[in-house]
This record gives C-alpha cells, sequence and structure tokens, in this order.
C-alpha cells in the first residue's frame, strides 16, 4: 500500500487535496493512482479512493455527486466543518431517488462552484455550529447534513436558489415531511428566524400548527 493510499484510507471522508500529501511530487503519484484505478480525479487537485473491491485501470466506479461534495468540502477544511444542505441533504436522507446533477454544501467561507466529473458542487457560506445537523453515511465516508427538519424548512425558503424543478422541490418536502418531528421542527424555525418559512411549510402540507 502506498503512501497515499493509506492516507487516503486513514481519512474520515477519503478525499484528499494534492497539496496536502506529504510527498516530494505527489501531483505525479496521484496521476499513476489514477491510470491504474486506485484513485479517481474528481477535479483538478482533487482525488477520491476507490474502494478496494472496484481498483483496477478499467474500473467504472464513481461516488454520488453528494459524497463528492462533502469530501471536497472536508478536504478544503475539516469534516467537521461542513455539512450537506438542501436537495443534496434531502438525498443524503434518502429522500429522493433520483440522481442531481448539482450538489449543495455548507462551508465556513464563500466559495466559487467548482465542476466535476459528477457535476458542479456549489458552496453555501454557512457556520454549521448554527445548523442543525445529524450523521449521514456517503459512498466516501461519514459526515454531517442538515435534519430532516432543517431542510424541509431550507428547500421551503428557497434560499440559496437550489437549481432543481418546483416539482423536485415539492418532492423532496413531502418525502422528508413524513420524517418530520414537529416539536424539533418548531424549536428549529424559532431559533433561525423561519417562523413564515414554517408557516408556509404546513400551509404547504396541510399541517396547521395545533
Amino acid at each position: 500500500m502506498t503512501q497515499v493510499v493509506e492516507q487516503l484510507a486513514r481519512r474520515q471522508l477519503r478525499v484528499g487535496r494534492t497539496r496536502s500529501f506529504a510527498l516530494d511530487r505527489p501531483d505525479a503519484e496521484l496521476q499513476r493512482l489514477a491510470e491504474v484505478g486506485t484513485v479517481l480525479a474528481l477535479t483538478k487537485g482533487f482525488y477520491a479512493l476507490v474502494p478496494e473491491d472496484r481498483r483496477g485501470a478499467q474500473t467504472t466506479w464513481r461516488p454520488s455527486i453528494e459524497g463528492a461534495a462533502l469530501g471536497i468540502a472536508a478536504a478544503l477544511h475539516s469534516p467537521d466543518e461542513v455539512a450537506l444542505v438542501g436537495p443534496s441533504a434531502a438525498r443524503a436522507h434518502r429522500c429522493y431517488p433520483r440522481a442531481l446533477g448539482t450538489a449543495f454544501v455548507a462551508v465556513p467561507d464563500q466559495r466559487r462552484p467548482r465542476q466535476t466529473i459528477l457535476g458542479e458542487i456549489r458552496f453555501v457560506e454557512r457556520n454549521i455550529d448554527k445548523l442543525d445537523t445529524v450523521r449521514v453515511e456517503t459512498d466516501l465516508g461519514p459526515g454531517w447534513a442538515t435534519s430532516i427538519e432543517h431542510t424541509a424548512l431550507d428547500l421551503c425558503r428557497n434560499r440559496p436558489a437550489w437549481n432543481i424543478t418546483d416539482e423536485a422541490r415539492t418532492e423532496m418536502i413531502r418525502r422528508l415531511a413524513d420524517r418530520i418531528d414537529w416539536d424539533l421542527i418548531d424549536e428549529i424555525a424559532e431559533s433561525t428566524r423561519g417562523i413564515k418559512t414554517l408557516h408556509r411549510l404546513r400551509t404547504m402540507l396541510g399541517r396547521p400548527r395545533p
């Protein structure tokens, strides 16, 4: 096992940034490993570790865009400073069955969107300590996503623009609604100045406040 593979395998999310590897020429080693199917180049300067049973020069393995977004964000910051939000959080909660071409991840500072082999990653500037987050599993390791309740509120706010159709957003919200803790969502809405959004969500779902 090479030093690069060992370092990636030890990461919570198995994505590394070229400059983070303690090698004289990490770019050359990562390119070699990509050619033999041990790592996968997600975008310029970022590589994911291919699962051991899927490695090989002809590998067709690809991670989900949500896993890649979380992994790249964690490589830029740290796993505990980033979280999937909006449609990507809904996907992480298995509340939308179809793959998306854009992923959304909260990070501590503003960043430009990044194109990857899987689609576009959009970074949303947020302090995740102020979000209600839960642990989720991705195909690149465990990380954070906004909770069912927070995700439903975010989707109902429609800020930022989520780059999905109204039909997809409505489907996500309705699937999330089946698992909402309504006492908890009241608390989240109050702490995030989302009372009007919660009222809109309740109206949409036909669940007036008791």
